[in-house]
């Protein structure tokens, strides 16, 4: 079952695309990034028989988020973003002896935006787009009883890497301390990444704290 804060999250970003603006901001170019917490849901049959042992995951790490826009109105624009997520390591405990996989996982997005003020410098926004995913599987530690997958080489990524492309959303709350500087906090749902039988999937959030500089 969807996580709550997911569909509250899911919600609120409907209020903020149908709502109607309550007053103007500028329009024009701004970037920004910063760093939060990245959530990795996955789907822990993908991993079964990689090694023996009992099985653990940690699905959860501190990720980066890079982005920049433009406000065609005061209230809808567009975004790109690149986001890295963290590692996050499952590991198969054989009475001792730890065999540990490492997950590696990234996106770029693009996005369309719609921004709502609050007053006082305080805005929401929402982002609806795609987001092109890339997760890697690789082993870190061997116990002894570790079975890595055979993957295929492609011509331009290395083996066990899944790339594809998600439907992507994500809202933000920003606080403007000036007409050229802002903060923002942002969640960003990305879909599922992976591949069932290469990477292993994993459907992944991510929470950031970001620092903004319109032109």
């Amino acid at each position: 079952m969807p996580r709550f804060s997911t569909m509250l999250a899911a919600a609120a970003l409907a209020a903020t695309l149908a709502a109607t603006p309550a007053a103007a901001q500028n329009s024009g170019w701004y970037i920004g990034g910063g760093a939060g917490q990245s959530k990795a849901d996955f789907e822990t049959g993908d991993f079964a028989g990689l090694a023996t042992g009992t099985y653990s995951v940690d699905d959860s790490d501190v990720g980066l988020r890079f982005f920049g826009g433009y406000r065609v109105t005061p209230n809808w624009g567009f975004e790109f973003s690149a986001a890295t997520f963290g590692r996050f390591k499952h590991r198969y405990d054989n009475g001792g002896s730890v065999a540990v996989y490492n997950y590696d996982a990234s996106a770029l997005t693009a996005a369309l935006t719609a921004h709502l003020p609050l007053g006082g410098g305080v805005s929401a926004n929402g982002r609806a787009g795609l987001a092109l995913t890339a997760a890697n599987l690789s082993l870190a530690v061997d116990n002894g009883t570790a079975t890595p997958r055979y993957c295929d080489n492609d011509w331009w990524y290395d083996d066990c890497t899944s790339v594809k492309s998600n439907l992507y959303w994500g809202l933000g709350l920003q606080f403007d301390i000036n007409p050229s500087w802002g903060i923002r906090l942002d969640y960003d749902n990305y879909g599922t990444a992976g591949d069932q039988y290469e990477s292993g999937r994993a459907d992944i959030e991510q929470w950031s704290l970001n620092v903004l500089y319109n032109f």
